[in-house]
């Protein structure tokens, strides 16, 4: 049976589901700090329905959105504690799975890009990178524009960790940036990613691209997220204004990625608004047709 690494699916929302209450814009890491609980429970809930690889739930814990908030003095506490909680689950479950580092967006998600440097963007994705440097694996998550893209990469390669870099395509199949997905892999090659995905893209959008980047670069993979828009958090709201998709059911969302991996993905979960339902069923589905691994099982990896 083919190989296929498993995620997990929308670590963030389904906090912020779960927490009692959201004291902070940065509410994911609010809730860690406040209800760590809450944070493992879901870790834990996501390695019970099939993940494999787990993300830290460090997305928002950048320097610079940190200082926004006035919180940077607890960058380094913030980031021990993702650990701490992700750990406490992977005991509880008793599941052998890999920890994975997160490199976001530095400034917020589905911007165009930020206006710096290609070093000042590596400078800040190497402290991140140096924070998560117990992580097995890392992921760079959610890149709207090539130049941050390759900052994280840089910083993802010098660390010498199997990694993965998965870009946002709006509706156009065009990075919000206007780059087109060729110009994506194009950029990134170079660092020789463990392997190039799609992520918080609508389910068609990624159905409809995955044919075109599985003939870009060996390894590929994808994780939609299930949310009607993203544009009012594009503009600057809050995750509370978004909606869910009552259409992507588990069924439904097992059915896009039995697309994607016929079309060659070799990595898949879920992203924004996929829980572990979504997950679970996914994993028991395609369980007679597929072997489901950790990222740093990949081809290439030691």
């Amino acid at each position: 049976m083919r190989s296929v690494a498993l995620l997990d699916g929308g670590l963030g929302q389904e906090i912020y589901r779960r927490a009692r209450e959201v004291s902070s814009p940065l509410w994911s890491v609010a809730v860690m700090l406040e209800q760590p609980e809450v944070v493992s429970s879901v870790h834990e809930d996501f390695i019970r329905a099939g993940a494999r690889t787990l993300s830290l739930n460090t997305y928002a814990a950048t320097p610079t959105r940190l200082l926004e908030q006035g919180m940077l003095d607890q960058l380094e506490a913030i980031h021990h504690q993702a650990f701490t909680v992700l750990e406490k689950a992977i005991e509880a479950a008793g599941v052998d799975v890999d920890i994975a580092g997160c490199l976001g967006p530095l400034v917020g998600s589905y911007q165009i890009q930020p206006d710096r440097s290609f070093e000042d963007l590596k400078k800040e994705y190497d402290t991140l990178a140096r924070l998560q440097s117990r992580a097995d694996v890392l992921l760079i998550e959610t890149m709207t524009n090539t130049l941050e893209a390759r900052a994280a990469c840089a910083a993802a390669q010098a660390s010498g960790k199997p990694f993965g870099v998965a870009f946002r395509l709006e509706k156009d199949g065009k990075l919000k940036s206007g780059e087109s997905l060729e110009e994506a892999v194009a950029a990134v090659e170079s660092y020789e990613p463990t392997a190039v995905m799609l992520n918080c893209c609508d389910p068609e959008v990624l159905t409809s691209a995955m044919p075109r980047l599985a003939g870009l670069y060996p390894v590929v993979g994808g994780y939609a997220n299930a949310f009607k828009t993203v544009e009012p958090m594009a503009r600057g709201r809050s995750v509370d204004v978004l909606e869910a998709r009552i259409d992507i059911s588990p069924s439904a969302h097992t059915e896009h990625v039995r697309h994607w991996l016929a079309d060659g993905a070799r990595v898949v979960g879920g992203c924004c608004e996929i829980t572990p339902t979504h997950i679970r069923h996914l994993a028991d589905s395609l369980a007679d047709e597929f072997t489901f691994i950790r990222f740093s099982q990949l081809p290439g990896q030691d």
